[in-house]
């Protein structure tokens, strides 16, 4: 059956592989839409294990009703092991107002170090974060005015965090010493490393481009090689994007480990069906399938052992990343074997009819 895979038919399979590159597309850039995690959009991530299931649904809105805040996610596990919770938000209201208020009173005080505007934003910083902090004592000194909304802001932050844990506790009736990991990352931080990121992956690309055409020494399969690794990317992205999971420094290393992987299973197929000469290209690229669905299907098998198994432990950061590549490798089933293997298949045919016509 694999001898005929290809007799015929590569043009259909492109196709299709075409179809499903448009859909996984729209999933990535257009609906439901890559999201970006915490390490790249910046905000404020609680975890905790809990021993008893928790409602997301009931937890958010009784987040919601006590705190004012930006973006709010909450998702629950369910595990052999336990139960969790991760409590996700951008930023809360009351201490980006706060922020402002801050960032002018030490932009006013480096201008004039007794600037009387700049204590005014500082006491207006105090004010706005009073529900949450102990009452401050006044000071008539602009930079010390400063230095009390400073604290006031760091309290208030930890605070906020400390009733977002108290919700939870109260509203499923959990023990006080529940454990909770809290990581923040500032909204500057993020963007810097989301710029680090774009940047890592285009020197990446770059180098895949050389190299590639390095091997091969012609345009087309260097082309073809390289745009399988970009189908396996961006069906990593729309299936993320389905399945809600973030883009951060967890997941792209996998998806660079993807294009890697990808680029060395095309490698093969394309010398299989360019340089070697016995038999015709469609049935040397049927041939290559069982090497290829052997090298892919043990790799598969071993990434979905280590996801359900970071799924019943709850380690969260294995679980993304095994996630991202079990999802990569199905596309990469696809992207290769009818995608590359198709246009190298065409590529191979127009390059004998030009042949044929030179000699004619």
């Amino acid at each position: 059956m694999l001898e005929n895979f290809y007799d015929g038919k590569y043009k259909i399979f492109l196709g299709i592989a075409i179809v499903i590159l448009v859909i996984m597309g729209i999933f990535a850039f257009a609906w439901p839409g890559i999201t970006k995690g915490i390490d790249l959009s910046g905000g404020t991530l609680l975890i905790a294990r809990t021993d008893k299931a928790i409602d997301s649904a009931k937890l958010s809105d009784a987040i919601s009703a006590k705190l004012d805040l930006v973006d709010l996610s909450v998702s629950s596990i369910a595990s052999p092991t336990g139960y969790g919770v991760t409590i996700k938000y951008a930023q809360s209201k009351v201490l980006a107002a706060a922020q402002a208020e801050i960032d002018t009173a030490k932009a006013l005080l480096e201008k004039d170090p007794n600037s009387a505007e700049a204590k005014i934003h500082a006491d207006n910083a105090i004010a706005i974060l009073a529900k949450y902090i102990p009452e401050k004592q006044s000071t008539s000194i602009p930079a010390e005015a400063v230095a009390n909304a400073d604290v006031a802001f760091t309290e208030a932050k930890t605070n906020i965090n400390k009733q977002i844990q108290d919700t939870l506790i109260q509203t499923f009736g959990l023990a006080q010493e529940t454990a909770f990991q809290i990581k923040e990352v500032s909204p500057t931080l993020g963007a810097s490393f989301w710029q680090t990121a774009i940047n890592v992956v285009i020197i990446v690309l770059i180098l895949v481009i050389i190299v590639v055409f390095f091997f091969f020494r012609e345009i087309i399969p260097s082309i073809v090689v390289f745009s399988c690794g970009i189908f396996d990317v961006v069906f990593s992205l729309g299936a993320m994007a389905f399945f809600g999971i973030p883009l951060g420094l967890n997941t792209i290393p996998a998806l660079l480990m993807l294009m890697g992987y990808s680029i060395d299973t095309d490698v093969m197929v394309a010398s299989r069906v360019l340089t070697r000469k016995e038999g015709t290209p469609e049935k040397r690229a049927s041939s290559s399938m069982i090497t290829g669905f052997t090298m892919t299907g043990t790799t598969i098998a071993a990434v979905a052992v280590m996801v359900v198994i970071s799924y019943v432990y709850q380690v969260g950061v294995i679980f993304d990343i095994g996630s991202v590549l079990l999802l990569g490798l199905i596309g990469d089933l696809i992207g290769t074997w009818l995608m590359s293997a198709s246009l190298l298949l065409w590529y191979s045919d127009l390059k004998r009819k030009k042949m044929e016509k030179k000699f004619r």
